[in-house]
């Protein structure tokens, strides 16, 4: 600084002010950091779950999946629909390949 030909009052001045600017700076910087990693920390201990959040403006219980099928089928108005009877299936017999049986299993011939 001597050599920019500079005396002793000024150069003390521009000092001053300079590190004056330095310590603004250096306050802005730290008020920044300490505001954005106050973002990100937790406000409650881990593992403690706050329930402060939770959203209970619910007005009604939504329908699931099969009751709102249900729900949304069309209504039997007519009469032949209303009082319609089961259907009556013929009765159930087994093939003959699929019938248990106590006899010892043989293995079937491969065909040539």
């Amino acid at each position: 600084i001597a050599q920019q030909g500079c005396d002793t009052i000024s150069c003390e001045i521009f000092l001053s002010k300079r590190l004056n600017r330095m310590k603004t700076f250096t306050a802005l910087v730290v008020v920044t950091l300490v505001a954005s990693s106050s973002a990100f920390a937790p406000t409650l201990p881990f593992g403690v779950v706050s329930r402060e959040g939770t959203c209970l403006a619910a007005k009604h219980v939504q329908k699931k999946a099969a009751k709102k099928a249900a729900h949304k089928r069309p209504k039997k108005t007519r009469k032949s629909d209303i009082f319609r009877a089961p259907t009556n299936y013929p009765a159930f017999t087994k093939p003959a390949e699929y019938t248990i049986s106590d006899a010892e299993p043989v293995l079937a011939a491969k065909p040539e």
